[in-house]
């Protein structure tokens, strides 16, 4: 008896309470993978166990939803050495790739060399290792994670070899360095006034007393007992403040993200977990004024 998609996932996802309604997702999601790729043979248990790995425990409904299966699929065959995937990255990335080369300030001549080297990196498996692609969260677009890990790898190269970096490309490094989900890194840059914009809209949106909270809290540093003596409440309300005006910054900034971006349900969730990483950071900045 062939095992239904949904226990595969289940297996792989021990303790985690994973419900019948995902059967017929991944069943679309399976067969559309192979309809996208008619040439490519991946073994679909080894595809879902793939997803499953990706899948967000509390809901994964909505994360599957959510995901880029059609390129995961084709990232998972080039984890395997699948020679028509293998081939078939040139088309499907190749550009991605040429054009974060050029981004990264390498000289025309060097350009051939340099993109041999990131997609080495990228598709062939260092001892006891497996290749970078196989790292891909199918969170957003292979394309885009293609080009910002040739970004910071060709970054990488030109700091390692001692050539100079351009000044927007240095900016690009330390903003692409500074997290590991390349992703999210992706949406800081691609994004970066626009967020800006949208946060600095939520705090001001704030009441007067939330934002004196979020000012104490952040850029004064008072714990929140301290913030309870100073407001004359008990330490649980004072917490309960602090954390309804910071979700009501994360909630007003993805609200004005919305309305000025169009965005797929993939790349909001990026974006609400990039308001989530930068809050800590930009807070204290955007209250000091």
């Amino acid at each position: 008896m062939t095992l239904a998609l949904v226990d595969i996932v289940r297996s792989a996802l021990s303790g985690c309470e994973i419900p019948d309604e995902l059967e017929p997702l991944l069943t679309a999601r399976v067969a559309r993978a192979a309809d996208v790729w008619p040439g490519i043979a991946f073994p679909e248990d080894q595809f879902v166990r793939a997803i499953a790995e990706r899948l967000s425990r509390d809901e994964p409904v909505r994360s599957l939803e959510a995901m880029h299966t059609d390129d995961l699929y084709f990232a998972c065959a080039c984890t395997a050495g699948d020679p028509a995937a293998l081939a078939g990255f040139e088309e499907r990335c190749g550009a991605a790739l040429a054009a974060a080369i050029a981004s990264a300030g390498v000289s025309p001549s060097d350009r051939p060399d340099l993109a041999q080297v990131v997609r080495q990196r990228l598709l062939v498996a260092p001892p006891g290792g497996e290749p970078r692609i196989a790292s891909y969260s199918a969170r957003g677009s292979l394309h885009a994670w293609v080009r910002v890990v040739a970004t910071r790898e060709a970054l990488r190269m030109l700091s390692r070899d001692g050539r100079e970096v351009p000044a927007g490309d240095r900016e690009l490094e330390a903003v692409i360095a500074s997290d590991d989900d390349v992703e999210v890194a992706y949406l800081k840059r691609l994004y970066r006034e626009e967020f800006k914009l949208a946060f600095h809209a939520a705090v001001e949106a704030l009441d007067a007393r939330s934002r004196l909270l979020l000012r104490q809290h952040t850029v004064d540093g008072l714990g929140i007992d301290q913030l309870a003596t100073l407001h004359g409440v008990h330490r649980a309300t004072a917490a309960r403040w602090v954390q309804a005006a910071r979700q009501a910054v994360s909630a007003g900034t993805q609200r004005e993200l919305t309305r000025r971006l169009r965005l797929s349900k993939a790349e909001l969730i990026s974006v609400i977990r990039l308001i989530q990483t930068q809050l800590d950071v930009s807070l204290p900045d955007v209250l000091r004024r």
